[in-house]
């Protein structure tokens, strides 16, 4: 019936100690099962976070490189199904395969811990060119390192620095022409 102990008649010192020892037990029972629903909210929030991120997500094993998971947001944003990610070292996959200079950074993420591209050119499963902002760190789960790989596209916001710096240049030249123009003005006044 769940009797973890007993006292006969004759021993009933011992009472108050088998209390106290159930109550500590039931006291650490209960200590445990908090941490247990802590710790599944913690990972249903870290889920969540995970699979609705506005940037991609890779995680890797440090030792081997391999990739462990994959959230939604990059296999939208590169094209390519979580299978054809999951298991896979970084550099065999479409995006990243047969850059050396991946290799060479995994290699420096792991003795730096950190490394960060502020423009790295990467191709989708359809062959578009897009840019990314690449930042990689090192991590301990479980005593065991991983590394997340964060992934942001800014295709867009290059483009757009483009497009301003374009911009600055006509403004410029507009500039420079006006004040060709108003000089010419100028002196066409003093000579009248």
């Amino acid at each position: 019936q769940g009797a973890k102990d007993y006292i006969q008649k004759r021993e009933l010192p011992r009472l108050v100690l088998a209390v106290e020892r159930e109550l500590h037990e039931a006291e650490m029972h209960r200590a445990h099962e908090r941490a247990d629903e802590a710790l599944k909210i913690s990972e249903s929030r870290y889920r969540r976070l995970f699979e609705t991120a506005q940037d991609g997500i890779l995680i890797l094993d440090a030792d081997t490189g391999q990739i462990t998971d994959v959230n939604p947001y990059l296999t939208e944003m590169l094209g390519y199904s979580q299978e054809e990610f999951l298991g896979k070292k970084l550099w065999e996959i479409g995006s990243f395969k047969d850059i050396p200079a991946a290799k060479l950074a995994f290699a420096e993420l792991q003795t730096q811990g950190y490394v960060r591209y502020e423009d790295l050119p990467l191709v989708t499963s359809s062959g578009q060119r897009i840019a990314v902002e690449f930042v990689s760190n090192v991590y301990l789960v479980d005593r065991k390192q991983v590394i997340q790989c964060n992934i942001r596209n800014v295709t867009v916001r290059k483009e757009a620095e483009k497009e301003i710096r374009k911009l600055n240049v006509e403004l410029e030249q507009r500039v420079q022409d006006r004040t060709a123009r108003l000089e010419a003005l100028n002196k066409d006044l003093e000579a009248f």
